[in-house]
């Protein structure tokens, strides 16, 4: 039998199966602490296994892999921080990702993801919590203290870095008072009022969330600016009184039919001439992250990102004119739109 060479590389599978470890080895990162420790002058990965009593050899591998991966960076015999690792793996920064990576409901674990992947393919697979579906928790003002802790930490990690650009830019510059509707943490009425230190924002959300929120308020000095509002987004009671409101990565939980009827809501409490802001990640069906991220929201809520294109029809069928799309940060966007 004659054997033919295949007409494509396999690099792409390598780089698949071997991707499985880039997401281990920044949970580790964050697990050890390696920023700090070399922040601290165990810059060689001799100290660094000294330190953590682990095989210098194996330090030194595991080095050579957040070298690759753009964390840390050799300068002569010794290791340093880059600004990415400064920025998202320094327990100190305001945009620590530990939150994420050490991943507390195990949403990225590989050891089931396989397995969640294929029932989600039969069924909508719901993410849960202490036996509990969360997308119902949300919904029915349900969700309990540790629960609602553990979520707004991890979603201010993924959230906060791309609010604080996007209002940096001018995006909100046309909105004296903001309602951050399922505000979470609070990431873009404290964005919002950092860039803006004369004006106001609400924030609302359900009130075991909006206890975790008060922390971040009070941590950013923002309580002259912040008004925190408990309540549920499917209640009728909404707060009042502001001429802009953002859903910060809120829509991409819900199917389309829900994401109508709270940018209905919207319209009908916005004055005229207010805006709406939708702080997202978009679908872009020509990228691979934006497709697994959507993927990965169909797997635990039985929703999925949203293009460009169909939030600015969302838009126009609540009502909004004239949508617009605001660059933010890496994969993020703000769609914003005027009630007429």
């Amino acid at each position: 039998m004659y054997i033919k060479a295949p007409t494509s590389s396999d690099t792409p599978l390598w780089d698949r199966l071997m991707g499985n470890y880039t997401f281990a080895c920044l949970k580790v990162a964050a697990q050890l602490d390696i920023y700090g420790l070399i922040d601290k002058g165990y810059n060689t990965s001799d100290k660094i296994s000294q330190a953590l009593q682990l095989s210098s050899k194996g330090v030194e591998q595991y080095l050579l892999i957040l070298n690759h991966l753009g964390y840390i960076k050799m300068e002569l015999t010794q290791y340093e921080n880059t600004e990415l690792a400064k920025n998202y793996l320094d327990k100190n920064s305001l945009y620590y990702w530990g939150e994420v990576l050490l991943d507390p409901f195990a949403i990225y674990d590989i050891n089931h993801l396989d397995k969640k992947i294929i029932t989600s393919l039969k069924r909508e697979y719901e993410l849960e919590c202490k036996g509990r579906s969360v997308t119902d928790m949300w919904q029915n003002d349900e969700m309990d203290n540790e629960s609602a802790a553990a979520f707004t930490h991890l979603m201010h990690s993924q959230g906060f870095a791309s609010a604080v650009k996007a209002a940096s830019d001018g995006i909100f510059k046309q909105v004296d008072t903001l309602l951050d509707a399922g505000a979470g943490s609070g990431t873009i009425a404290l964005a919002f009022c950092e860039t803006y230190p004369n004006r106001s924002a609400v924030l609302f959300d359900l009130a075991p969330v909006c206890e975790i929120a008060k922390e971040y308020v009070q941590k950013f000095n923002k309580t002259r600016q912040i008004t925190i509002a408990k309540g549920n987004l499917f209640s009728p009671e909404w707060p009042t009184g502001f001429d802009g409101l953002c859903f910060s990565n809120v829509l991409h939980d819900w199917q389309e039919a829900i994401c109508g009827s709270l940018l209905s809501k919207a319209f009908s409490l916005l004055p005229k001439e207010g805006f709406i802001f939708i702080h997202d990640m978009l679908l872009d069906e020509s990228q691979l992250t934006p497709s697994l991220f959507s993927f990965h929201l169909f797997m635990n809520h039985g929703s999925r990102l949203y293009s460009e294109k169909e939030l600015y029809q969302m838009l126009t069928k609540a009502g909004f004119k004239n949508p617009q799309s605001h660059k933010a940060l890496g994969y993020f966007s703000v769609i914003s739109a005027q009630k007429p």
